[in-house]
């Protein structure tokens, strides 16, 4: 479906629009949640919520880009009509539903023209009319003719089904694998730190010199400490050493302090630290556990994103489980990451996932003195931490789902509990 040769090529926009992507569809779970008039989606799973939204604001950055539409939105907004028939909703349901995603999306812009008050008017104009033909488009395909999907037997749609387990074994297999390269990591940081001792004994050393050693010195040292605290961590981990302890609290007011902790890294880093989620989301789970999950996620985000957005959202899911996004608009995970944690964190890939095809498969580079935000392959010590964060999840029965794409970056979410097993009767 070719575009409008009139509309503008937008690209900033565009790519603002989908590094929030995660925050957006959690927003507008949030707005549904808490409208009186909505009772049907308390009960829909993230999957079935968001059904094939994700796939229609794909459709909008197509045409804020100027790109080929290959998908047809009126089509897409008919399957959603008669997802939600199923569902059970009334007309009405729906029709709110709708419009609370397309006030979202207009929200975005206002949020956007705040972030870059250089925008010209125009780009917001052609932004907002093409939200508004896309609201259009959905309200045919999704509600004028939701009377008469009604009246269609369909088949329900399979629900999505969550990876099994990897066997043992298999889980031996993964963590050698990890050890294994940590193994290296570790030996070239201390080679790099031995050879940097050298030079610096040398006499004939120029002050710049002695200098710059001492600085490679520094991180080197740095990244040993790091690297050998999160080994020791998941050590203390698999020996049991940490358990759970449970107590209420209030997750929305840890999570926004510890985002707005780490505005300080962002400001060093020039990237832009985007926080959403709602005021109050009392939880009974173990705070400094969560605590570390999230810590562990946003430090990997902000530190190997070279430039754009990081967003960390959270919201409710149903009234058992809530989760916590991060994302990020950096290089996407390595391929060595991928393949050590291909089992343990498996890549999600499904029709409501934020990234729609491949994963990345950067190539990981392992040289100590590198910036780690230069490439999708710098990724050391980033695997130990996300091992960390599949241990700590195990210990709160949190599942996670990691998504990610070369050039375009990574978007990992983690599902809670809102109570232990046991407190929900499991």
């Amino acid at each position: 479906m070719p575009t409008d040769s009139s509309i503008p090529v937008l690209p900033d926009l565009a790519a603002y629009l989908f590094a929030r992507r995660e925050a957006m569809m959690n927003t507008w779970r949030l707005a549904c949640d808490q409208d009186p008039m909505l009772n049907t989606a308390a009960g829909l799973s993230r999957e079935e919520f968001n059904d094939k939204m994700p796939t229609i604001l794909n459709v909008l950055g197509n045409r804020l880009r100027r790109e080929q539409v290959e998908m047809d939105p009126v089509q897409l907004a008919s399957e959603h009509g008669l997802h939600r028939w199923h569902k059970g909703y009334k007309l009405q349901e729906l029709l709110r539903e709708v419009g609370h995603l397309f006030r979202g999306l207009a929200s975005e812009l206002q949020t956007y023209a705040g972030i870059y008050p250089t925008v010209e008017p125009v780009v917001l104009t052609k932004a907002y009319q093409e939200i508004s033909r896309l609201h259009q488009e959905v309200i045919e395909g999704s509600i004028v003719s939701y009377d008469e999907l009604a009246r269609i037997s369909a088949r329900e749609r399979v629900d999505t089904l969550q990876t099994a387990l990897a066997s043992m074994s298999e889980l031996a297999r993964q963590r050698t694998d990890m050890l294994r390269t940590s193994s290296h990591d570790l030996r070239s940081s201390f080679g790099i730190v031995q050879g940097a001792a050298f030079m610096l004994d040398l006499e004939q050393q120029t002050p710049e010199e002695r200098s710059r050693l001492l600085d490679i010195l520094n991180r080197n040292l740095g990244n040993l400490q790091a690297m050998l605290e999160k080994l020791m961590n998941l050590a203390r981990l698999d020996a049991g050493q940490d358990p759970p302890e449970i107590t209420r609290f209030d997750a929305s007011e840890l999570l926004r302090e510890l985002a707005q902790s780490m505005q300080p890294l962002a400001d060093e880093q020039g990237l832009k630290l985007l926080i959403d989620g709602p005021e109050q989301l009392v939880v009974e789970s173990d705070p400094v556990k969560i605590r570390r999950i999230v810590q562990n996620l946003l430090v990997n985000a902000l530190n190997y994103t070279q430039e754009g957005i990081v967003s960390i959202s959270w919201s409710t899911e149903n009234d058992y489980r809530w989760q916590v996004s991060v994302q990020d608009s950096g290089p996407g995970l390595p391929h060595q990451t991928l393949q050590v944690l291909s089992e343990t964190l498996k890549p999600t890939q499904e029709a409501t996932s934020v990234f729609e095809s491949q994963q990345s498969t950067g190539s990981l580079t392992n040289t100590a003195t590198d910036n780690p935000k230069n490439a999708a392959g710098s990724g050391k010590g980033e695997g130990i931490g996300l091992h960390i964060v599949k241990r700590l999840c195990e210990l709160l029965d949190a599942n996670i789902d990691v998504e990610t794409r070369t050039g375009q970056g990574t978007m990992i979410r983690v599902r809670f509990l809102m109570k232990p097993a046991k407190a929900n009767g499991a």
